[in-house]
């Protein structure tokens, strides 16, 4: 038998991001925002895809949720691993993935002040992990 043992970047950031929002009901919506997108973007789209426009499907769905900010790579974001909770006027996000623009922008978009680090080089602040 063998063992394999290699690294790897694409799944070995170990992120936390952080969004401080000047209200409980903004990060809510935020929160909600997120939880939508994650449910529903399966359905519509796959991480391989490589389309450079939104089908009419993920148009609609953006309108509903007045998400005009993103590009559509950044969509797959919302089909990784990423664990989610919201305390208050705060979000924070765990996750592997490098690719994180999408959950950046959409905090930003909501008024958000937002926070990235490596629990890597800050295991002291991992004391609210999933």
């Amino acid at each position: 038998m063998k063992i394999w043992n290699s690294y790897g970047t694409e799944h070995s950031m170990n992120l936390v991001m952080i969004g401080r929002f000047k209200t409980e009901e903004e990060a809510r919506k935020i929160e909600e925002t997120i939880e939508a997108l994650q449910k529903q973007l399966p359905e519509h789209i796959s991480t391989d895809s490589s389309e450079r426009r939104f089908p009419e499907s993920v148009s609609a769905l953006l309108r509903e949720y007045n998400c005009y900010i993103f590009h559509p790579v950044e969509l797959q974001h919302f089909l990784y691993d990423i664990s989610v909770r919201r305390e208050g006027d705060t979000i924070s996000m765990w996750t592997d993935e490098s690719e994180i623009s999408g959950f950046i922008k959409l905090m930003l978009e909501g008024g958000a002040k937002v926070e990235v680090f490596s629990r890597h080089d800050h295991p002291e602040q991992d004391n609210e992990s999933p």
